[in-house]
């Protein structure tokens, strides 16, 4: 009987409709023996009928196969190429010809079983089982946990009809319930739980208990199993009650499952939508006591999923332009001597490598690096295969291979995969590191995006990366080190004479960029250093420079490098008083103010009386632009800042704090405008379309140079045509 199935032109049969019922319920409730009873009662009523076991345990369609376990998908894919895989090889004809298929599941505590739900699908269609002539398909699916992957058959294109199998028992029932919401996430526009069938324990007031929760939840016992010696003794020899006992009760119970199966197929019984309980039901529920009224309905999730022709738009600003494991990467990349084992797909490696690529291609086209940055990144190549059975082995061979090449300093970052997993690396890690001494494996466990953005893995990997900080160095008159996340305001082959043009003036030179395209020799020199220097005063560098104290207990320079003239000003005061050289930062600040004097004299005219709006997502300090305006002779109606969610601790410092609008909703962005009708916006938002000269503002460089380039850039927008489009303000 348990013989393979053949698929040949003769069994396929399109297009046939085919209705699907999907079987829940907690584990050991008894799904597989109700699916398989069920299926041979379809089968005995004329139905063509298919079983999908979706249980790791791989014992759905054991008992339509004389108790032989077959072979299961997930096995079949593990060993079997692409390009070798039939589809008879994982269907196997069982009791009246009932097509058998399981998926399996990886081995306990390895992979993720539910990912296993995924692929065994997506395989057995690829291999050509919707075509198959077939009335009714079954799937026999674990309750327990409606994660993401067991409850892929609760979709629309899977299921047309749901039965739960439950007891009496308060556990059977809250795995029922979580079910019933289950559902709910993924409704199709038509009710589709046909009822409850009730597998019975032999609970004392069992039978009263579940049909008060059926009536609570808005359905109905469509069955009940009595607790009977036929299960065991069918069983026992490899068959189903409604196999070896056609005439019992059982048996009669199976069969008006079937036929209720068959009805609601035709359309001639209806589904419900269910009404799950909320914990305090549940409770009145196991308590006896009457079921207290729950909460209205929450709206059922919108089947088209949100597509643009909704005209739907995200507001939700804590959306992750970029997740934590290309952050990690990100600053690893900055140092030289470390390769990089990124653990995960490789598409995840193809886009994070190619977006820092582009950016890096950017600056050494500025002239700013004298070699080529070095990307030493090595990928264990995740795939669907690896997902469910883990990928420890991957990563082992990935580090050998790259100890191999000689690399000695290492960096594991994890993607999402093998975080959702559970992939063991630290293990990994610590046997590869005792077998080859001398060689140093940082890890980060970024895992995607699970332990949160960009930022979050980025200061994950300067959390390792500072350690490498040789604390035995010691400090050095003349030397200094610029801490910043980002350096790209700098790269520029002007703005980097600018600076060493101003560190110069006091016999002072970079040691370190903690974190730019470096090396490890510069980290482990850091302290080597006199001043350590923020390169703009965020969140994010001060967040950096955290790690480094903590590490060294070293203090930062009170003011950072600056922008603008007055913040020059008082850096020159302090930077002269530390080095002794008061005289010669008197002089500095003689020469710019001249320099400032002159350009206000000469474009004040342009600007006088001017309407200009200011909004700032807080990425950047902006007292530099706000001082020119005003000083211009601007009026600013409106300075904003909307900082991100990801940092509402932050506090915003600015010498203009009174007329600062913090916190800034910008749904009323357009509504202010329209009122306050400005000349000119400036902001690091979307161009609003309402006919206003518009600008976009960022990091400019340091001193006061580069803020007299943009006030010439702020007068040549409101120096042109508003309708000449193409002309209209973008970046520098």
């Amino acid at each position: 009987m348990n013989n393979p199935i053949f698929i040949s032109s003769s069994t396929i049969h399109f297009p046939m409709p085919m209705y699907q019922l999907a079987l829940y319920g907690k584990g050991g409730i008894g799904k597989s023996t109700m699916a398989a009873n069920i299926s041979v009662a379809l089968a005995r009523k004329g139905k063509k009928v298919m079983q999908v076991g979706c249980d790791p345990k791989h014992d759905s369609t054991r008992l339509l196969l004389e108790g032989k376990a077959q072979p299961t998908v997930l096995d079949y894919v593990r060993t079997t190429p692409i390009g070798k895989r039939k589809l008879d090889d994982v269907i196997m004809k069982g009791t009246d010809g009932v097509l058998c298929t399981e998926a399996g599941g990886p081995e306990p505590g390895i992979g993720c079983a539910g990912r296993g739900i995924l692929t065994t699908f997506d395989t057995l269609k690829k291999l050509g089982a919707d075509e198959l002539d077939v009335d009714m398909k079954i799937y026999d699916v674990l309750g327990d946990v409606v994660c993401g992957g067991f409850a892929v058959p609760l979709r629309g294109e899977y299921a047309d009809g749901i039965i739960l199998v439950t007891s009496g028992e308060f556990m059977a029932m809250y795995a029922a319930n979580n079910i019933m919401k289950g559902l709910g996430n993924f409704d199709t526009g038509s009710p589709r739980l046909i009822g409850i069938l009730l597998n019975s324990r032999g609970v004392e007031g069992e039978d009263e208990l579940v049909r008060r929760f059926a009536k609570a939840t808005g359905t109905e016992v469509i069955a009940v199993m009595p607790r009977d010696n036929l299960f065991a003794e069918a069983e026992g020899n490899g068959h189903t009650v409604r196999e070896m006992f056609p005439d019992s009760v059982i048996s009669q119970s199976i069969d008006s499952v079937a036929q209720r199966v068959i009805d609601v197929s035709e359309g001639k019984v209806k589904c419900v939508y269910p009404t799950p309980l909320n914990d305090d039901q549940l409770s009145d529920l196991a308590a006896g006591r009457e079921i207290r009224r729950g909460d209205p309905p929450s709206p059922t999730r919108d089947p088209c999923g949100g597509c643009s022709r909704c005209k739907r738009s995200i507001k939700d600003s804590r959306i992750m332009m970029s997740c934590a494991a290309y952050g990690a990467l990100a600053a690893y990349m900055k140092v030289r001597d470390y390769a990089v084992v990124l653990h995960g797909p490789e598409s995840c490696l193809y886009f994070m490598d190619t977006s820092r690529s582009k950016a890096v291609v950017e600056l050494f086209d500025r002239d700013i690096f004298t070699t080529v940055p070095t990307h030493n990144i090595r990928c264990t190549m995740m795939d669907d295969a690896v997902s469910i059975f883990g990928g420890v082995k991957y990563l082992e061979k990935a580090l050998n291979d790259t100890i191999a090449e000689g690399h000695k300093k290492i960096a594991v970052i994890t993607t999402c995969m093998p975080g959702i997993i559970g992939d063991d690396c630290i293990s990994v890690i610590d046997r590869i590191m005792k077998q080859n001494p001398g060689v140093d494996i940082q890890y980060v466990p970024a895992d995607g995006d699970i332990v949160g953005e960009y930022s979050d893995g980025f200061m994950m990997a300067v959390s390792n990366i500072v350690m490498d900080i040789d604390l035995g160095v010691q400090p050095e008159k003349g030397y200094v080190n610029l801490i910043g996340q980002s350096f790209f305001d700098i790269h520029t082959k002007k703005h980097v004479e600018e600076l060493d043009r101003m560190l110069a003036g006091f016999g002072l030179k970079v040691n370190c960029r903690f974190l730019d395209e470096t090396t490890l020799d510069n980290i482990e020199n850091f302290c080597r250093a006199s001043i350590d220097l923020l390169i703009n005063d965020t969140a994010n560098n001060r967040e950096i420079y955290e790690h480094i104290r903590h590490r060294t207990g070293r203090s930062l320079f009170p003011i950072p490098m600056p922008v603008g003239l007055y913040d020059y000003e008082e850096w020159l005061d302090r930077i002269g008083s530390y080095t002794g050289m008061e005289n010669e930062a008197k002089e500095e600040i003689r020469r710019v103010e001249e320099l400032y004097d002159a350009f206000v004299a000469e474009h004040r005219n342009r600007f006088e009386g001017k309407r200009i709006v200011i909004i700032n997502k807080l990425s950047f300090n902006a007292d530099w632009l706000i001082d020119i305006l005003l000083d211009l002779g601007a009026v600013i109606p409106l300075i904003a800042v909307q900082p991100s969610p990801r940092k509402k601790k932050t506090e915003l410092i600015s010498r203009h704090i009174d007329i600062i609008t913090q916190d800034y909703d910008t749904d009323h962005f357009i509504e202010d405008v329209r009122d306050l009708k400005p000349d000119l916006i400036i902001s690091d938002l979307a161009r609003p379309n309402e006919g206003i000269r518009f600008a976009r503002v960022g990091k400019v460089g340091l001193g006061i140079t580069p803020t007299l380039e943009y006030a010439e850039y702020l007068e040549n927008i409101m120096r042109l045509p508003e309708e000449e489009g193409w002309k209209r303000g973008g970046l520098q």
